[in-house]
C-alpha cells in the first residue's frame, strides 16, 4: 500500500514538472517571435532658459508603435518604459521639431526595438517670453442630490482664482483655468472637499496651486408661498400709464429649508414690461419672476394678468374719456396723442 502511495506521488510530481517544463519552452519560444506594441511615453522639454517659455502645443505623451522581440518589447510593458527628455539647447537653427527620427535614436539603444510610428508625427518648439496671469478657477462638477434635498446657492471655491505661468502669448487666450471632473451622487448633507485642478494637456502652463477647495450647501428641501409679491412695470413711456389688475401675486417657490425661512417679499423680482404688452393680442400679460440663488419658482397666482393701458392727463380740468379697445389697436401704440384712451382685457 505505502509503495502505491509512493509510485502515485512521484507520478503527480512528474506530470507537474512536465506541465511546466512544456509552458516555459513554449513561452520561450513565443517570446523570440515579432510583435507590434504602442505605448505612451511621457515627454518634456528640459532646460528652457530663464524668463522664456514654451509657445508652442506641446503633448504629455507620445503614442509610439515599436516593433520587436517578445523580450525586448517585454521591456518596453513592464518596465519603467522611455522618457523621452529633450533639452532645450538642441532647438536652434533650422532644428524646430521633435521628429520621429529624434525618437528613433533614443529608443534605439535598446537592442531589437524598432519605432514604426509616432502620434503626432511631430512637434514643434518655439519659445516665448515668459509670464504669470490670475484668472478664476472653473469648478467642473456634477451634483445630484438625494430625493427631497437639493443644493443652496452657488459652489463655494477657495482660492477663487489661480496664478499661471506660461508663455505670455498663450496666456492672452486663457480666461479660466478648470478643475479635474467630479460627480457628487445621492447628495443628501453639506459636500466639503479638495479638488485637484486640470492639468494642461496642450500647452506648457503651469498652475500656483495643485489643488482648490470647494464646498456646496445642501439642505433638506420644501415649497413655500409668498403672497402679496408687487409687480414692477418696465420701459413705460411718459405719457401712458399701466394698471396691472391685480398689482400683487403669490408666488410658490421651492428651496432649503432654512433660505425658504428667511425669504421675504421684496427678495423676489416680478415685472412686467410696457413694450410686452404693447406687442400682446390677447388682453393679457406675463409676469417675469427673478429668485435669489438656489430658490426654484414654482408657480405663480395669478398666472396671467389683466391690464388697463390709458394716457396721462395733462391738464387738471380735463375730463378724460375712456373707450375699451384691443391689444392691436392703433391707439395702443407708442407716442399716440389722441384722446384718453383706456386699454382693458379680461382673461
Amino acid at each position: 500500500m505505502e509503495q502505491d502511495n509512493s509510485l502515485a506521488s512521484r507520478n503527480i510530481f512528474l506530470i507537474v514538472g512536465s506541465v511546466v517544463f512544456g509552458v516555459v519552452v513554449w513561452f520561450s519560444v513565443v517570446m523570440k517571435e515579432e510583435y507590434q506594441v504602442t505605448i505612451a511615453a511621457p515627454l518634456s522639454i528640459e532646460q528652457v532658459p530663464e524668463g522664456k517659455a514654451i509657445r508652442t502645443p506641446v503633448p504629455p505623451f507620445l503614442q509610439l508603435k515599436i516593433r520587436g522581440t517578445g523580450w525586448r518589447l517585454a521591456s518596453f510593458l513592464w518596465g519603467s518604459g522611455p522618457k523621452l527628455d529633450f533639452p532645450m539647447p538642441i532647438f536652434h537653427g533650422t532644428k524646430r521639431a521633435i521628429t520621429a527620427a529624434d525618437v528613433a535614436e533614443r529608443i534605439g539603444g535598446r537592442s531589437g526595438a524598432e519605432l514604426v510610428e509616432m502620434a503626432p508625427e511631430s512637434v514643434f518648439v518655439e519659445l516665448d517670453r515668459a509670464g504669470r496671469k490670475i484668472v478664476p478657477v472653473l469648478f467642473d462638477c456634477q451634483i445630484s442630490c438625494k430625493e427631497g434635498y437639493g443644493q443652496v446657492g452657488p459652489v463655494s471655491v477657495s482660492p477663487e482664482s489661480v496664478a499661471v505661468t506660461g508663455a505670455e502669448s498663450v496666456l492672452k487666450e486663457i480666461n479660466g483655468w478648470p478643475t479635474v471632473h467630479e460627480t457628487f451622487d445621492n447628495v443628501k448633507s453639506p459636500i466639503e472637499s479638495t479638488v485637484p485642478l486640470a492639468p494642461s494637456s496642450t500647452y506648457v502652463m503651469f498652475p500656483a496651486v495643485p489643488s482648490v477647495g470647494i464646498k456646496v450647501e445642501v439642505e433638506p428641501f420644501a415649497e413655500k408661498t409668498i403672497s402679496g409679491v408687487p409687480v414692477n412695470i418696465i420701459a413705460i413711456v411718459p405719457d401712458r400709464e399701466l394698471i396691472l389688475i391685480p398689482p400683487k401675486i403669490d408666488v410658490v417657490v421651492r428651496g432649503g429649508i432654512r433660505q425658504l425661512s428667511n425669504l421675504e417679499p421684496e427678495d423676489l423680482h416680478v415685472i412686467v414690461s410696457y413694450r410686452d404688452v404693447i406687442a400682446d393680442s390677447s388682453g393679457t400679460v406675463d409676469a417675469e419672476i427673478s429668485a435669489p440663488a438656489g430658490i426654484q419658482v414654482v408657480s405663480r397666482k395669478p398666472e396671467h394678468l389683466q391690464y388697463v393701458v390709458r394716457k396721462r392727463l395733462v391738464g387738471l380740468n380735463e375730463s378724460p374719456k375712456e373707450r375699451r379697445f384691443t391689444g392691436n389697436s392703433p391707439d395702443a401704440q407708442f407716442g399716440n396723442t389722441g384722446a384718453t384712451n383706456q386699454k382693458r382685457a379680461e382673461g
